[in-house]
């Protein structure tokens, strides 16, 4: 049995029922080949370790020589005050994953922009260090370009500091092991540009 299906039964009826308030948010559990289940509250899947859809963005800057980094929220479930990509969440159900990257694009950052499907990544479960929660997604990464002049107004409840970085900066950030683990998976399938 792979980690998904393990992870989809440590959830009882009783535990599940509470999360699924209509004001609760879901998300869609995935199986072992990253077929789409059935919708979960999303507290629930990250306080089980429920393996579920996710999209990333990395953001480049024009010439691909430095990104934008976030820090979460100190609100935020599984690794608050981390540093990561410049938008971390999940689709609705059933929203196309370059549709949701759109979306939050926005709500995170406040930029329409265009997005590029760069590849995808299963992770998990890993347990943050601060809550407890746990990560366990099927994360679709996206590539978007940006001008670092560009304003960018974060939405404080997702995003509490950013800054663009370079290769460099990135390599420091890795040593201080204030990442979000599946950031540094994006990272070592990143390419920069070559500088002259």
């Amino acid at each position: 049995m792979c980690a998904a299906a393990k992870a989809n039964q440590l959830s009882t009826g009783s535990e599940t029922r509470r999360y699924f308030e209509p004001r609760m948010r879901l998300v869609e559990t995935i199986d072992c080949n990253g077929g789409i289940g059935p919708a979960i509250g999303i507290l629930e899947a990250h306080r089980v370790g429920t393996a579920h859809r996710a999209i990333s963005i990395l953001a480049w800057n024009t010439s691909r020589t430095k990104m934008l980094v976030t820090r979460r929220a100190a609100s935020k479930a599984t690794w608050p005050g981390f540093w990561s990509n410049a938008v971390c969440s999940h689709p609705l159900p059933r929203e196309p994953y370059v549709a949701a990257a759109r979306r939050r694009l926005f709500e995170e950052l406040r930029i329409r922009g265009t997005v590029t499907p760069a590849f995808r990544m299963l992770y998990g479960p890993v347990r943050c260090p601060v809550s407890g929660a746990f990560e366990h997604e099927l994360d679709h990464v996206f590539y978007a370009r940006l001008d670092e002049n560009e304003p960018i107004r974060p939405n404080r409840a997702e995003i509490s500091a950013l800054r663009w970085v370079d290769q460099e900066q990135i390599a420091a950030l890795q040593m201080s092991g204030k990442i979000t683990p599946w950031f540094a998976m994006i990272l070592e399938r990143v390419r920069w540009a070559k500088l002259a």
